[in-house]
């Protein structure tokens, strides 16, 4: 019986689909505003069958899994109504969607393209793990972007994902942009519900240091109100293009060592005095070494009093500096002095720091 039946709707697909004509009724459905904690929502399209003749419909595709779908089965008749049906499911997807359905109909498997769109209202659970920072009406997913090691003369993208949580439409602006930094968002404006993505673009030709590089800016939620706002932070680590440099260019290098490795402070005092420290530079390589930076990286603690900025193959030169007890971390600490040289295997070497601020 079943054989029968299939083969009967094959050959009315076959030879009763040149005069069908399809009328869709509605090809966007809009689920509006819904909150994630009310599971899969339902939907369903309509088509009408306008021609002299049968037709089917074929088959439906979702283009994303969070959507199902399912389709009248059979012969539309001329003059029937055909549904498509389908769920979206918003577990763990909040902010705006916009999804597509492929519907394929008749004879010729002709395309129709079902738009289904909406906004999920994340819940708490979701937007903790996803979005953990609490910045007023938004939530980001971080307030720190790490750039990592950036080669000089290269330029290195990172974003931060953002979720409106209020009930007002935020207008996003941002101030005090570093020159090495562009920024970019995906929209201004951000509906509530909505989401967005912050986009950071670092070149380093805009940038004059190699070693540590930390900087930030101030995001704004609404552009016309400039008391409030979040503090965005970027670190990296700009190193030298050293692909250029043959073998040989490599062995005449400078080559740098610093001692002694570690520094002990001790126990300190927040209140104490500035504190004296020193150590030695040596060029163990075969050209002039220059010394380009003497630094912590994202700290104010250190205050250089004395750099050599050239050291001949074979000498050394001593680094005088001051650490400002107010700066250093309380309790334990471990901090690392960076010596940022022309050394193209080693371009940054390292003076250990330890104390105890108590």
């Amino acid at each position: 019986m079943q054989k029968s039946v299939l083969t009967f709707l094959l050959a009315l697909a076959c030879t009763l689909q040149v005069g069908a004509r399809i009328e869709w009724l509605e090809t966007v459905y809009d689920y509006g505003s819904f909150p994630e904690e009310s599971g899969p929502r339902q939907g369903r399209v309509r088509l009408v069958n306008r021609g002299p003749d049968p037709t089917i419909i074929n088959r439906v595709k979702p283009t994303c899994g969070c959507t199902v779908a399912e389709f009248t089965e059979g012969v539309i008749a001329p003059g029937d109504t055909a549904f498509v049906t389908f769920a979206y499911n918003p577990a763990g997807r909040p902010g705006r969607f916009e999804k597509h359905i492929k519907v394929y109909t008749g004879e010729n498997n002709d395309l129709t393209s079902i738009t289904i769109r909406g906004t999920v209202i994340g819940s708490s659970s979701t937007l903790a793990m996803t979005y953990p920072v609490e910045a007023g009406p938004m939530r980001l997913s971080s307030r720190a972007m790490e750039l990592g090691k950036v080669v000089y003369g290269r330029a290195r993208h990172e974003y931060i994902s953002g979720y409106n949580v209020s009930t007002d439409t935020l207008h996003l602006a941002w101030s005090e942009t570093p020159r090495a930094i562009s920024l970019g968002v995906s929209s201004k404006t951000v509906a509530p519900g909505d989401l967005f993505t912050l986009g950071v673009y670092f070149n380093t030709r805009d940038e004059a240091m190699e070693g540590p590089v930390d900087y930030s800016f101030r995001l704004y939620p609404q552009a016309f109100d400039r008391a409030e706002y979040t503090e965005i932070t970027i670190t990296g680590d700009v190193v030298p293009d050293t692909s250029g440099l043959s073998e040989q260019e490599l062995r005449d290098a400078p080559s740098a060592m610093v001692y002694p490795g570690v520094i002990d402070l001790g126990s300190i005092s927040p209140k104490d005095k500035p504190i004296k420290i020193a150590f030695k530079v040596r060029n163990e390589g075969r050209s002039q070494m220059q010394v380009k930076r003497v630094c912590i990286a994202g700290s104010q603690a250190l205050k250089v009093k004395q750099m050599p900025t050239g050291i001949a193959p074979g000498k050394e030169h001593e680094v005088k500096a001051e650490l400002l007890p107010a700066q250093l971390p309380d309790g334990l600490f471990a901090l690392e002095i960076q010596v940022i040289t022309n050394d193209p295997l080693h371009p940054s070497r390292l003076v250990r720091l330890t104390g105890n601020k108590q």
